[in-house]
Order: C-alpha cells, then sequence, then structure tokens
C-alpha cells in the first residue's frame, strides 16, 4: 500500500466512468496505482516495485491511454465531479490561461527550444484551469514559442471538450489583440487581460494567482519537476494524471 493508491472509494468514481468490467490478470486498479507512484515519485518505468503490476503493462496502457485520450476524458469527467462537490456547476464560465517553461531532461528530444525571457532550454507548457484550480486543458510544445500564437492550440483543445458555459478566460498581457479577436470569431470566447497593481511591490493578480497555484501543485508531481518525456503528448498526459491525483482525494 502507497500513499498514491486508490482508495476504495475513489476508485469506485473511477471504475464507473471508466465502464470497463473485462476480467484482467492485473486489474484496472493495480495499473492505474502504478501510473500515479510513477507521476507521483519521478521514477523510471523500469524501477516500479515489484509489488506493482509489470513496468511493460503499466508502461503500454499509460500510452494507450494517452493515444486514444482516455486520459483527457476521465480529467474532463472528475472535473465535473469534483465541481459538483464543492457546490459549482459542472461546467466553468470563467477560466485562466497561462503558460510554464521547464527544463528538458533529453537532448536529442524534438520541439524544444529556447525562451528567452526566462532563459530556459526545454518546453513550455500552456494551461487552462477553472476558478478552483483544476486542469480543463493542456497542450505542450517548445519553449521558444511566444504564448500568444501558440495559446490558439490550448483553447481549440479546450473548446474541443464541450465545456458549454465557459464565456472567458482572464490571461495576462502576453496574450494579444489578434488571439483574443480570433477567440471571439472562432468560439464565442471572451479573452480578458488582468492589469497588474502599476504600485511598487509585489501585488496578487485578481485571479490569475489561480493559475500559478495549480504551477505549484504540479511541482508536487515529481515526474513533472522537468520535462523527462521523449513526446509532448506524454507530458501532456502526465500533467492530466497529476491533476486526476489531487482531485480523486476529495472522493
Amino acid at each position: 500500500m502507497y500513499p498514491t493508491d486508490l482508495s476504495d472509494s475513489a476508485w469506485k468514481v473511477i471504475q464507473e466512468i471508466l465502464a470497463d468490467k473485462r476480467k484482467r490478470r492485473y486489474s484496472l486498479r493495480s495499473i492505474i496505482n502504478a501510473v500515479l507512484y510513477v507521476t507521483k515519485t519521478g521514477c523510471q518505468w523500469r524501477m516500479l516495485p515489484n509489488d506493482l503490476p509489470p513496468w511493460q503493462l503499466c508502461y503500454y496502457y499509460f500510452h494507450k491511454w494517452r493515444n486514444d485520450g482516455t486520459w483527457e476524458r476521465l480529467n474532463k469527467s472528475l472535473v465535473c465531479k469534483r465541481r459538483e462537490k464543492a457546490g459549482r456547476k459542472p461546467s466553468p464560465s470563467v477560466g485562466v490561461i497561462d503558460s510554464q517553461s521547464v527544463k528538458n531532461s533529453e537532448w536529442g528530444v524534438p520541439d524544444k527550444g529556447f525562451d528567452g525571457n526566462k532563459k530556459i532550454q526545454g518546453r513550455k507548457r500552456h494551461i487552462v484551469v477553472d476558478t478552483l484550480g483544476l486542469v480543463l486543458a493542456v497542450v505542450v510544445h517548445a519553449a521558444n514559442q511566444h504564448d500568444s500564437p501558440s495559446a490558439r492550440a490550448v483553447v481549440a483543445r479546450l473548446m474541443a471538450q464541450g465545456y458549454g458555459r465557459l464565456e472567458k478566460l482572464l490571461a495576462d498581457s502576453a496574450y494579444g489583440e489578434k488571439l483574443r479577436q480570433w477567440a471571439k470569431q472562432a468560439y464565442k470566447l471572451t479573452i480578458e487581460v488582468v492589469k497588474v497593481c502599476d504600485l511598487p511591490g509585489f501585488h496578487v493578480a485578481p485571479m490569475r494567482w489561480k493559475v500559478e497555484r495549480t504551477f505549484a501543485w504540479m511541482a508536487w508531481s515529481r515526474r513533472l519537476s522537468k520535462d523527462y518525456e521523449c513526446d509532448c503528448s506524454s507530458h501532456e498526459s502526465f500533467v492530466y494524471i497529476s491533476n486526476i491525483n489531487r482531485m480523486i482525494k476529495h472522493f
């Protein structure tokens, strides 16, 4: 039993979402426990403890669910359930968008670049969160891409998930007028720039601090401390899994 293992109540919620009753030698619950263990500890797949399913099987299911969108769908379903449990409507009406550059551990991987502003060689993870700080959508790309043009990909992925009540995204000044016009025309979505106080010293940006808090939560998962993945979609899946791991503790 590890701290990352699913509780009986959490597994019951996930089991209802997956709706998979096929008999296996190793249960889906034990496989998900292994993936949660990798996400939290940051260990290599081959270094999974012997009392968990074989690493090859866990690796297979991680990639299978990455490719068919299961992690993304599971995340969305749990977001809706978590919001209802908090007394909110399943679909948010307001989101917060931002990006974070992270160092890359592999020198030979594709889709990486140098963020001249943060002085970081690696990739950038672009996320949208709701007002509870739950991750709604994520896109990972090279760190040298500017926020405004690359934000179109994460906005498109967000809207494809079917959050019907979403009307507004809060952003910083990096998200320019062209992006705001595109979002309005394509999705009838308003992107509002939240201005920081002009007074000297540190000031918390209204509402935008929620996405910064989510970035801090992501750092609790050691697999996300750097970008250890060769494929951007694998890093995106680990972001969803980290978010899932936080949400299931409330069930």
